[in-house]
């Protein structure tokens, strides 16, 4: 869902574009946005619930802490998330008829919710990376797979910059956005293998 609802409207204008540029892309990709907006709310409920069963895996491996941690990151995340949508689905609902220059501020806006998700996927990979260590319930190289992609989304989230690759819209968000979809259908199957 979240590849679907990613790639739907196709590449995104930068944060910081004109707003000429914003204006035009919330017009021309009004009906992409909305059904993409659509496909993640999907995707939350789903992930919730993924979440909820991948939580209780640890705490029924006596990780009771790391488990609360990893359930209060993935709520967290999607709540993030979805303010995010919810301002990008809004502003294809108005791009018609507000003023130009709050159309690019809110969109601006709306990347930023999407940067600051990556620090919640970091609680939640590196909470996940300690409760295997620690529980064993999962294969240890997940574990340190689970490393990895925390560090890629705090990269992700320090991705701050103006333009570049280290900008708020830039190739290291969409990388640790890809990691962090990869990460959670690994974490996926992983789980329902050992259930």
């Amino acid at each position: 869902m979240l590849l679907v609802g990613g790639f739907l409207p196709g590449s995104p204008k930068k944060w910081n574009a004109s707003t000429a540029d914003v204006q035009s892309y919330l017009q021309g990709k009004h009906k992409e946005l909305l059904v993409g907006g659509i496909l993640f709310g999907v995707g939350y409920v789903l992930f919730l619930w993924f979440i909820a069963s991948f939580a209780g895996m640890f705490r029924d491996a006596g990780q009771g802490r790391l488990a609360t941690i990893v359930y209060g990151a993935g709520v967290a995340t999607v709540a993030i998330a979805a303010v995010g949508d919810g301002v990008s689905v809004g502003l294809t609902k108005v791009a018609y008829s507000a003023d130009a220059h709050t159309l690019q501020t809110l969109y601006g806006i709306s990347n930023f919710f999407y940067g600051r998700l990556l620090w919640t996927a970091a609680a939640l990979a590196l909470a996940t990376w300690l409760a295997t260590k620690r529980s064993r319930a999962l294969p240890d190289w997940y574990a340190w797979l689970s490393l990895l992609a925390a560090a890629l989304f705090v990269l992700g989230g320090v991705a701050l910059k103006n333009n570049g690759f280290f900008s708020i819209t830039g190739g290291m968000g969409f990388v640790a956005f890809i990691a962090l979809i990869v990460w959670v259908a690994l974490s996926s199957v992983l789980l329902v293998r050992k259930t």
